[in-house]
């Protein structure tokens, strides 16, 4: 029953994609990759590739869910949807020995059809051009950056920006009250989430001699002592040279991915409904990786 329910109401989102595909066209051929080519919603459409084609699937944010995924037995991997507001992107590869036919592209755990595509036959040359540009392919980039104020973070890898110095205020609707320190390599201290009505809060400084870099923040529960529950990354963010006294904070920012002197964070581990017919979105300085 509920794979039934999230089918329908993919299906349901895929039909408004429908309804705004028209509109949503000029924005896909800005916002696809350097050299790809857009491959947009088009259930009842085929379009030719080649082998060693770069695909990117845009769509507006809100559509569908973020994190679905895009696949076809054509491609070389599956394509994962990650915010790029105000849009979701996803990057695929069509594989070099695919063989030339037709083949359908589907959106999401319920296989929904989202075009088809028909791989080309290649000759020699072509395919020897293949196996060069995919091998040295550089993996998809897993940063997302979500619009101005949303709460943060979506996912663990939600990443926003925050100058050394700074301050960042990370919110959990999830987690028992002063039962959370939050931890993270770039910190002055450990933070404790805290707070009532279903929304807890902790602040903390990123010390003024952190150097740039992507950081990780994990939770220590003292209410789950699993030792992987400490060792899984909780969410991210990235340090960016402060500005001016770096004691001195001056003023405060909504989150988003701009350096910030004061980055408002709120949890998003509680499930989000995105797109119509609400779909489950499913070192101090050491820099991670």
């Amino acid at each position: 029953m509920n794979h039934f329910r999230t089918a329908a109401a993919l299906a349901l989102s895929l039909a408004c994609v429908a309804g705004t595909a028209s509109m949503a066209a000029p924005a896909e051929a800005v916002e696809t990759a350097a050299g790809a080519r857009p491959l947009p919603y088009a259930p009842e459409d085929t379009r030719p590739v080649q082998p060693g084609d770069i695909l990117t699937v845009t769509l507006r944010a809100g559509e569908v869910a973020n994190g679905l995924a895009i696949r076809s037995e054509a491609f070389l991997a599956e394509g994962t949807l990650r915010m790029n507001a105000p849009r979701l992107t996803a990057t695929v590869a069509v594989k070099c020995d695919a063989s030339p036919g037709t083949y359908p592209v589907e959106l999401g755990t319920g296989g929904s059809l989202f075009t088809n595509v028909r791989v080309e036959k290649a000759d020699a040359a072509a395919l020897r051009e293949c196996r060069t540009r995919l091998k040295d392919l550089p993996p998809t980039p897993k940063e997302e950056h979500w619009d101005k104020g949303t709460p943060w973070p979506q996912n663990a890898w939600d990443v926003r920006q925050v100058p050394a110095g700074g301050r960042i205020v990370a919110s959990d609707s999830t987690a028992a009250d002063g039962a959370v320190t939050l931890n993270s390599p770039a910190f002055t201290g450990k933070p404790v989430l805290r707070g009532g009505k279903n929304v807890l809060t902790a602040t903390a400084t990123i010390a003024c001699d952190t150097e740039p870099g992507l950081y990780a923040v994990y939770q220590d529960d003292r209410n789950d002592p699993r030792p992987e529950a400490r060792r899984t990354v909780w969410a991210r963010y990235r340090v960016v040279p402060g500005t001016g006294d770096c004691g001195s904070v001056g003023h405060t920012l909504a989150a988003d991915s701009s350096p910030a002197p004061v980055a408002s964070w709120a949890l998003g581990g509680t499930v989000l409904a995105a797109g119509i017919g609400a779909l489950l979105l499913v070192g101090r300085r050491s820099r991670t990786q």
